[in-house]
Order: C-alpha cells, then structure tokens, then sequence
C-alpha cells in the first residue's frame, strides 16, 4: 500500500473535521478592470451567453455553435475560467472531454467604480452592446415563436412596463427587493434539481428546473431613469 493511500489511526483522529457547505446561495462575481477587459471580447462573450442559456457544453460542441475551430474555442474558454467566469461542470466530462459551465451566481458589473479609469470605457461599451442585443434577440425569439407554444407557458409570461417616481435610493431598494425575489427562486428549484438528480443515483445530469415539462427560462428585468441627465451642479 502506498504512503498516500495508508491512514493510521492517529492521522483518522487528529485530522481536522470537513468543512461544512455554506449554506448561502453563490452570490455575483465582483468583476475587476482585469475580468473586465477579458470578458470584452465578442467571441467570449457569445460563448458565455450560450452556456447562460443552454447549460454546460464542451469546447467542440460550442465551437460547432459559432462556426469556430475547438482549439479556438478551448483558447477562450480557459480565458474565462482563469477570470472566474467558468468553471468545470460537475460530474461532466472526462479525461478526453471537459465540460464548462457558468458559474454559479453569475456575475455583477460596479459601472460606478470601473468608470473611474477612462481605459475601462471600451470595454464596457462592448459588454453593454452585447447586453441589450442579447435581451433583444431573445424578446424578438419569443415573439415570433409565442403562437406555436403550448398555452400555459403563454399564461405564464409577462411583458409589462411600469413607470414609476423614484429616487436614486429608491430605485436600488426596488432592485434589490426584486433580486431578492429572483434569487429565492432560483435557489428553490436548484435545490429541487439536486434532490431529483440524488433520488436517480447521481448519475442524471439536470439544468434548472430539468424535469420533462420544465425549458430553459430567462427572466429579464431592466430599471433605468428616462430622459437626460440632469446638469451636474457647480
């Protein structure tokens, strides 16, 4: 028996006990000027996209996806990795295929603070770009697809604007309010996924809320001032 493999009772005594999962739900990502400015390139970020919406792929089944070679792909999936924005799919995968996901929790722009440094200007440009064209592509998806799905999703969705009065501060207690709303969910049915993934003996592999009557859902929630600007004061 090997030294790595052999335990003797005094180890099994003093070693320290296993950490306990938190039990907090991953929250955003905080990304950096650096996380920035490699998210900022439009294959990347066509590639997170399509692991945000389809679930976890390998680097040749994307590159199939956006008419690229796998060596290309691979390249940039390992930029995401190394800036946190992927990461391996669990239980995916194996010596000769690797499996990537987005992680958990996603991630969350501060515009405040990387606006500070004027190099940070492009590349957000960029990711806002994708952004609102993403939102749009899917809206436009739905629209001209609605009549051919089955009634109770068409019951279930919503397309409503709302204007409202508010302050700075009363616009973030909205957001937060509602982020709080979306992340019980999100959380709910990520839980319900893995006891069902348990009850099959962990060999089944789900997305959230993967069971046969269950898609893919995005929920999109946008809260912006209208109009101008108001004058900076003096």
């Amino acid at each position: 028996m090997s030294s790595e493999a052999r335990a003797d009772a005094t180890d099994a005594e003093t070693a320290a006990p296993a950490a306990e999962p938190d039990p907090r739900p991953p929250q955003p990502m905080a990304v950096d000027a650096a996380a920035l400015k490699a998210l900022a390139h439009p294959l990347r970020l066509r590639m997170y996209d399509l692991l945000a919406d389809g679930g976890p792929a390998t680097a040749s089944q994307l590159a199939q996806q956006v008419g690229e070679s796998s060596g290309t792909t691979s390249y940039h999936l390992r930029v995401l990795a190394s800036h946190g924005f992927i990461e391996d799919a669990p239980d995916r995968g194996n010596r000769r295929e690797r499996w990537w996901r987005t992680r958990p929790g996603g991630y969350t722009l501060q515009g405040s603070t990387l606006l500070d440094d004027p190099s940070n200007d492009p590349a957000l440009e960029v990711i806002a770009d994708r952004a609102w064209r993403t939102s749009a592509t899917q809206l436009r998806t739905w629209f001209a697809s609605a009549t051919r799905w089955d009634a109770r999703w068409l019951d279930a969705t919503a397309n409503a604007t709302m204007r409202i009065q508010a302050t700075p501060e009363q616009l973030a207690a909205l957001r937060d309010e509602v982020w709080e709303v979306l992340e019980r969910h999100r959380v709910r049915l990520t839980t319900a996924d893995a006891a069902e993934e348990a009850a099959a003996g962990g060999t089944a592999h789900v997305t959230d809320g993967a069971t046969d009557d269950a898609r893919r859902v995005v929920v999109q929630f946008h809260a912006f001032p209208l109009g101008e600007p108001p004058e900076a004061s003096p």
